[in-house]
């Protein structure tokens, strides 16, 4: 994190952190190139973030209902998602998966596996609070997110589906930035020599993001705090826990204040 953020966390001049860095030698982590997983869905729809007319006709093929009644979402009601890899320090590598709300930028829900097939994203799909309303679905087209399941986990929730372009990762650029910020914060900062001491730093980093990490986007604001300036539900807090006996992590945000819509 770099002296504007930590300004704005500590209340303080951003020039004044900066001199304080500087004579300590602190200086920011630097994000790494992202890696890029193999495998292209076989089942792929439009981009309905650039294309938005599309969207009316994505919700009658999904649904088989009526547009001309239907409330349809809007380009501020989308849910980024993605899958990422990190490794323990043995090497044992841990795949996780989460859904970042656009409107506020809360990271609603996270989901670890020890693979990546389509259960992982199917897991994080059903985690999603059902206070959250018709919302688009937004990915990559990665396999996993095309699946038969993933497609009926979507529909089942009454999320529609978009997918960015081939090759094209700023479509997905909510998704891809938080990659990198969550592996240069959590993943690389250190070595993890046990799965329970990665998940307690994730799990702290992740409310520390919601709660306190202030955004460019959101007027310098952290995702709690700007939905609190706007009548918005919080995330609330975010616990990760594990099964027995295998590596599924799973996490949700209840949301705070259900009554209120996004």
């Amino acid at each position: 994190m770099g002296h504007r953020k930590l300004g704005k966390i500590l209340h303080m001049g951003k020039n004044r952190v900066k001199r304080v860095m500087k004579k300590y030698g602190i200086t920011a982590r630097r994000k790494r190139r992202k890696y890029t997983y193999p495998g292209k869905a076989k089942s792929t729809v439009p981009n309905l973030l650039r294309n938005p007319e599309k969207i009316r006709e994505q919700f009658a093929q999904q649904t088989g209902i009526s547009t001309d009644q239907a409330i349809l979402p809007g380009l501020e009601e989308v849910m980024f998602s993605d899958i990422f890899e990190i490794k323990l320090a043995d090497q044992t590598r841990i795949r996780g998966c989460f859904a970042l709300w656009k409107q506020t930028r809360h990271i609603l829900v996270m989901a670890f596996e020890s693979h990546m097939r389509a259960e992982l994203v199917v897991n994080t799909i059903n985690l999603i609070n059902d206070a959250i309303p018709l919302a688009i679905f937004h990915s990559d087209q990665g396999s996993q997110f095309g699946a038969a399941v993933t497609q009926a986990a979507l529909l089942e929730k009454g999320f529609l589906r978009s997918m960015s372009r081939a090759g094209t990762p700023t479509d997905n650029g909510y998704a891809e930035r938080f990659v990198g910020q969550f592996k240069l914060s959590v993943a690389e900062r250190r070595r993890y020599e046990t799965l329970g001491v990665f998940l307690q730093a994730a799990e702290d980093w992740i409310n520390f993001y919601n709660e306190i990490r202030p955004h460019e986007g959101l007027n310098d604001l952290s995702p709690d705090q700007y939905a609190q300036a706007h009548g918005l539900p919080i995330a609330g807090e975010i616990r990760l826990t594990t099964a027995p006996n295998r590596i599924s992590v799973q996490a949700n945000a209840a949301l705070a204040a259900k009554s209120v819509p996004y």
